[in-house]
């Protein structure tokens, strides 16, 4: 296996970050006043659709550091863009891209399900201990706590692979993703 991104891969890669990067903009206003009114556990429903910016680039193409680089061109257009959350950004990107990379890594940078459901979940843990320490998430009591992760575990593993599964399905149909990793075999 060729571990060297090509052009074309990270190219792709910087316009899919750049797109999400746009929509993590747009949910980030409409997050706040709605974890306001529906509470800390809910929102955290949401995480599966912020974990695409380190979990899609992988998946696509398969190599060390595309999940890095994806999440921090996701982060970097947030940023530009305004959004509220400022530098968490990018450690939020960091430490899900992190998971992502490691689990990839371990598993020979194969894309089955139980590398997909371990690097979303990975990345989903190493988001929640930011949040322990910069946002005193542990504060919300035990229960809370744990139902925030637990919701936030299911969110990253189904809302995230399907949403993985489903975009890049939409890309390999452009003939966008013609000689990607993700298109030589289809994997449970």
């Amino acid at each position: 296996m060729n571990n060297k991104a090509t052009t074309k891969e990270v190219v792709v890669v910087a316009m899919i970050g750049a797109v999400i990067g746009v929509v993590y903009t747009l949910m980030d206003y409409a997050y706040m006043p709605l974890s306001a009114a529906l509470g800390a556990v809910f929102m955290e429903l949401t995480f599966g659709i912020y974990l695409l910016s380190a979990s899609l680039p992988m998946y696509l193409v398969r190599k060390p550091g595309m999940a890095l680089f994806g999440a921090l061109v996701t982060a970097g257009v947030n940023l530009l863009l305004g959004s509220p959350y400022g530098i968490q950004l990018v450690l939020a990107g960091v430490l899900q891209a992190a998971g992502v990379e490691l689990i990839y890594a371990i598993f020979k940078y194969k894309a089955d399900m139980k590398t997909l459901v371990l690097s979303s979940a990975l990345g989903a843990v190493f988001v929640y201990l930011r949040d322990i320490v910069f946002f005193g998430t542990l504060s919300y009591g035990t229960l809370i706590a744990s139902g925030i992760l637990l919701v936030r575990l299911i969110s990253a593993t189904v809302i995230g692979i399907l949403l993985v599964k489903g975009i890049s399905a939409a890309l390999d149909k452009t003939g966008l993703l013609k000689g990607f990793p993700c298109t030589k075999k289809i994997e449970a």
